[in-house]
């Protein structure tokens, strides 16, 4: 596959147990591979037989059985920095294989609440080392909602290490109100491997990690009611890698990632359930913005996507919403209360017959069509893309009658009767001019939601697992945020820079 012109951002995904790559403005990471690495369990004894000290990502996965394996990435810290060079090594010269990286600039999707040592020292590896042209750090939680073309949202991100609940306003992070869960795809496998054992299955190889994590990504799922499963006594078989079978219930395909819900599973007393830390967390946040924050709420991470999770999710927060009280609606509701998500579209430029490079400063004669400045090879045009809808010109009211209390309904902002409190989105939705819709009569809301549980809106990704990649794509391919990139010589001058809050673009 070719690379995209130079100046494109290279991003650079890397989890606890994926690692993604690809460039921005792409619809998916070109490169999907294990964060594992491996090394030969015995010393070669054949003569001219050249092995690699070192294995790396789908190398490893096709000879794990002679190979000792390493997990750099644990619970969202890095814990081996030797083989986390190889990561880095493995991505830019066996994958992307760029000649030059000066001319590219990287996007490094980081984890929250990184130490501030170690996101500086991750930095100058990429200046010092791999020579790239600029970076930009960013945490994970921002992608992900910008993924979905929102800027205010709780976000709810589990992997493989770490499940994190992050609210969002205006593409800022409430610090003090996010939790941090030690409930992950890590702690599912666990669940899973006790119960095999409980079975008399007992996986005895170097790569018993990564044989459970198979099983667990193509066969777990989630019951609505685990008091109550669906009765069945077939028995599920699943192949080894050395050519044997084994016979499990299937009764242990629903228990094993029940710990998201029930941590007790696993001994972990002190450690609350998912609903229980979303709770904590709206709780720890100005109640104006506990009905935006709910109204939004994005899922992300591989760890969420097992069958049945949305219905059980929604299900067990709906128990506990009646803690919080009323919720009071925001003054100002979001024009992005729908149920499905925005569209992200392509924003069509008028070509220019001339311009001056935003590298070098040179000036261009743009009529033959070309892309790159012949001075000092820069890009000079860019794809850009534009969040929101089609219709500029026009704004939705709802009109007829409230099919619940059935008085005259005149509503511009609300998804919601003003009179009963009731969802009024049976109602025919007229197009008008907007001019017309803000001289239309204000209508009085009541001040709090009656039943907390119609508040839920989830946005979920097409695919959970690679929500974050899509978001530094979308942000790496806008004109706006590329003041976010800095250079060597900036890190040098003023490292405060890796820092600087994005809702300064917003």
């Amino acid at each position: 596959m070719a690379l995209p012109l130079p100046g494109t951002p290279v991003i650079i995904d890397i989890g606890s147990a994926y690692v993604k790559i690809g460039f921005a403005g792409e619809p998916g990471p070109r490169f999907v591979f294990p964060c594992i690495t491996g090394t030969e369990k015995y010393k070669s004894v054949m003569v001219d037989v050249s092995a690699r000290s070192i294995y790396v990502g789908n190398d490893v996965s096709r000879m794990r059985g002679v190979l000792k394996i390493k997990h750099p990435v644990q619970r969202g810290e890095i814990m081996d920095w030797e083989s986390y060079y190889e990561i880095l090594n493995y991505i830019f010269y066996s994958l992307l294989r760029i000649e030059d990286l000066s001319q590219y600039p990287v996007f490094y999707c980081e984890s929250p609440f990184i130490q501030r040592e170690t996101k500086e020292y991750i930095a100058r590896l990429f200046f010092e080392t791999h020579r790239v042209r600029s970076l930009m750090m960013m945490p994970t939680p921002l992608l992900s909602l910008f993924s979905v073309g929102l800027t205010t949202g709780l976000v709810i991100e589990s992997g493989d290490g770490l499940t994190w609940i992050v609210p969002i306003i205006n593409g800022t992070i409430v610090q003090h109100a996010v939790q941090k869960l030690p409930l992950a795809g890590i702690d599912v496998n666990q669940n899973l491997k006790s119960l095999l054992m409980r079975e008399g299955v007992s996986i005895a190889s170097s790569a018993a990690d990564e044989i459970i994590q198979d099983i667990k990504e193509k066969n777990c799922y989630f019951v609505l009611d685990p008091n109550k499963p669906h009765k069945s006594g077939d028995m599920f078989s699943f192949p080894m890698p050395d050519g044997s079978t084994i016979n499990v219930p299937t009764y242990i395909l629903y228990q094993a990632p029940e710990v998201i819900f029930n941590p007790g599973m696993l001994g972990y007393g002190n450690i609350m359930n998912l609903p229980q830390a979303i709770i904590t967390c709206v709780r720890n946040i100005d109640s104006l913005y506990w009905y935006d924050l709910l109204s939004h709420i994005v899922f992300s991470g591989g760890n969420l996507s097992y069958n049945g999770f949305q219905e059980r999710f929604e299900s067990e927060l709906d128990l506990l919403l009646s803690e919080l009280g009323s919720i009071p609606k925001p003054v100002t509701p979001l024009s992005a209360v729908k149920s499905e998500l925005i569209k992200l579209q392509a924003v069509e430029i008028s070509k220019k017959i001339e311009d001056t490079c935003q590298h070098c400063g040179a000036f261009v004669d743009l009529s033959d069509g070309k892309h790159l400045c012949p001075s000092c090879g820069g890009v000079l045009v860019l794809p850009e893309i534009k969040i929101g809808d089609s219709d500029q010109g026009k704004k939705k009211i709802y009109q007829g009658k409230c099919p619940h209390c059935g008085k005259d309904v005149v509503d511009s902002d609300s998804l919601f009767c003003p009179y009963c409190g009731k969802p009024i989105e049976t109602l025919e939705a007229i197009d008008v001019p907007i001019e017309v819709a803000e001289k239309s009569p204000a209508q009085e809301f009541s001040e709090s939601i009656e039943s907390a549980s119609k508040i839920i809106k989830l946005f979920i990704p097409d695919n959970l697992q690679y929500a974050i990649f899509n978001g530094a794509s979308i942000l790496g391919s806008l004109e706006s945020f590329r003041k976010l990139f800095i250079t060597f010589e900036q890190f040098q001058t003023n490292k405060e820079l890796l820092y600087r809050d994005i809702s300064e673009i917003l």
